[in-house]
């Protein structure tokens, strides 16, 4: 019965989005806690929109070509996208062709520490791609591919399965991107230890976004030398902490941006910005297009 009505509600092809209000579509997790999970086959188009959900594509057959943050991705089969919260973006499908598209909730695996941490470094996008990184893409896909069979089951326990497998991906992720950016072997103790106070500090980070943050009173708080700091933060984040800082700055400006009584200056001041011109410069630079632009589209459509 379950199953019929996935295949009623759209999970298993989606021609549209479901729920859009503008720019802005609203999940609906219907059937599972924590995601929702559609093989699509359809050739439509969906236009530029955002979702609190974070979002993970993967062609199974074909391309898909994503536009996001101003760049513009063709996938090929078994290359993973994962879309960080938030974020415009829009999708392009050919004629022909099947993918695994999913939403999760970012808020369910934010209770988990490594989860937090490893999500931080999502903005705006993340990409796997078969070619540079097959062995990766394949262990990504071949989770998703497992997710896709729970997903559409009558299996006991069926959801505790599914949770596991979510953690599953984001791990193997996860552990492919430390082995990426170490510079140098760590003892796990020492390696816990540094993951728990970046993840702690990255959280402080996300609650203080908007005030006078500078990398002295922040490696202060972590409890490093401002040297190894900036060292350890990139290491542990996969950036430096400078644009991790203006990444969250530019989270809250989007939030604002929707409001269109609220002077773009007045944004630019209340998201810790010092002038509208670096305000400007920055989130194009990340968005790819200007606050004014991103406003007019998150009202239009």
């Amino acid at each position: 019965m379950e199953v019929e009505l996935l295949k009623k509600y759209g999970s298993v092809s989606p021609g549209k989005i479901e729920n859009l209000d503008g720019t802005t579509e609203t999940v609906d997790f219907r059937f599972s806690t924590a995601i929702r999970f559609y093989r699509n086959m359809e050739d439509a188009d969906f236009p530029l929109h955002w979702h609190a959900p974070g979002e993970i594509i993967s062609p199974i057959e074909g391309t898909y070509t994503v536009t996001i943050a101003g760049k513009t991705v063709t996938l090929q089969p078994h290359d993973v996208l994962i879309i960080a919260s938030g974020e415009l973006h829009s999708i392009r499908a050919p004629k022909t062709g099947e993918r695994y598209i999913m939403n999760y909730s970012v808020s369910y695996f934010h209770q988990i520490q490594d989860m937090a941490e490893l999500f931080n470094t999502f903005y705006p996008f993340r990409l796997v791609t078969r070619q540079e990184d097959p062995e990766l893409a394949d262990q990504l896909f071949a989770v998703l591919a497992q997710i896709e069979g729970e997903y559409f089951s009558t299996n006991v326990c069926r959801e505790s399965e599914i949770m596991a497998l979510m953690l599953h991906f984001f791990s193997i992720f996860g552990r492919y991107e430390h082995r990426q950016n170490s510079e140098q072997v760590l003892d796990y103790p020492k390696q816990q230890d540094h993951m728990r106070r970046f993840a702690e500090l990255c959280a402080y980070i996300n609650n203080h976004c908007t005030e006078r943050l500078s990398v002295e009173d922040l490696a202060s708080r972590a409890g490093f030398s401002v040297y190894h700091f900036s060292r350890l933060f990139k290491e542990n984040t996969g950036m430096t902490c400078h644009n991790y800082l203006v990444a969250r700055r530019i989270i809250y400006a989007k939030a604002l941006l929707v409001d269109d009584t609220i002077p773009i200056t007045e944004i630019a001041m209340r998201s810790g910005f010092n002038s509208i011109a670096t305000f400007n410069r920055l989130f194009k630079a990340q968005i790819g297009y200007t606050p004014t632009e991103y406003r007019q589209m998150a009202s239009h459509g």
